[in-house]
């Protein structure tokens, strides 16, 4: 369902280069090597169709607040540095289009698809299969869990003196906005007795957002998708068995070819991980 929609046409002539400091972001100044008029607007553009999509304008906003990255294929890449819900209620899909001839023509369109937002569960202390049905149960309380993969068991990851993991993904529907998941997922690791004491250490649950639709989020709270996610089989594997075709939209390579690029790269033969059963 298209929940915004906008456009924006600016000609170029009327761009002037000391407008990229308050038009570009630290991410679109870096994205190319030389920042000239026709860049400069097509991201003016592309900000004011992405405010005008979600109802708001820029009123209350910020240039800041989102990036439009050259992507590897020539395509507009989104990244949020803050999300905004619309008027008409929340988004997990993002889509934005870009031309240029004498004007900048921009596109945005905000939609809300049913599930594609994806959270992780790991547990390696107590009764690690009861804690993972326990948290799915909480997070049955404020999602519509849709589908749940197999349970693995694999090796400790960056801090390897501790028991293994076991770990599942499950695919939600939600109404509640990234930062809101984020945090009723912590709400839950916290009830069921969840201590942060040091980097990748045991834990009882932990809950990470892997993905939120198509969306690219780089917050000071939250990452999205996961930072670290090709690296850890204990994640891709799962999300093969769920979605082998879907796309990680940041590194714009399915899941089946994260698996085997994992594969070859980390593991050889030797995956580290095994299917322990049924959640």
């Amino acid at each position: 369902m298209i929940v915004g929609f906008g456009v924006d046409v600016l000609e170029i002539v009327r761009v002037d280069l000391k407008l990229a400091n308050k038009v570009l972001t630290k991410d679109e100044l870096e994205n190319r090597a030389k920042i000239d008029e026709e860049y400069i607007a097509g991201r003016f553009a592309l900000k004011e169709a992405y405010f005008k999509a979600l109802g708001t304008g820029i009123d209350g906003n910020s240039f800041q607040d989102v990036s439009f990255l050259n992507g590897p294929f020539g395509e507009v890449c989104p990244v949020l540095h803050k999300y905004i819900p619309p008027v008409h209620g929340v988004f997990n899909r993002m889509h934005a289009s870009l031309a240029h001839d004498r004007f900048a023509y921009a596109s945005v369109i905000l939609e809300k698809e049913r599930g594609g937002i994806y959270i992780g569960l790991g547990s390696n202390l107590g009764d690690r299969l009861a804690n993972l049905r326990s948290a799915l149960g909480e997070i049955s309380e404020f999602c519509n869990i849709l589908n749940v993969t197999k349970v693995y068991e694999s090796k400790p990851y960056g801090k390897t003196d501790q028991p293994d993991f076991l770990n599942c993904v499950v695919e939600v529907d939600t109404d509640l906005p990234p930062l809101e998941l984020l945090k009723v997922l912590l709400d839950v690791e916290r009830s069921m007795g969840r201590i942060r004491t040091e980097k990748w250490g045991p834990r009882v649950i932990d809950l990470d957002i892997l993905f939120y639709g198509n969306l690219v989020i780089r917050t000071p709270e939250l990452v999205v998708p996961h930072y670290d996610f090709e690296n850890r089989i204990f994640f891709v594997l799962p999300m093969r068995e769920l979605n082998a075709h879907l796309v990680h939209p940041a590194l714009k390579a399915s899941m089946e070819r994260l698996y085997q690029e994992l594969l070859s790269r980390t593991f050889g033969e030797d995956v580290g991980i095994e299917v322990y059963g049924d959640v």
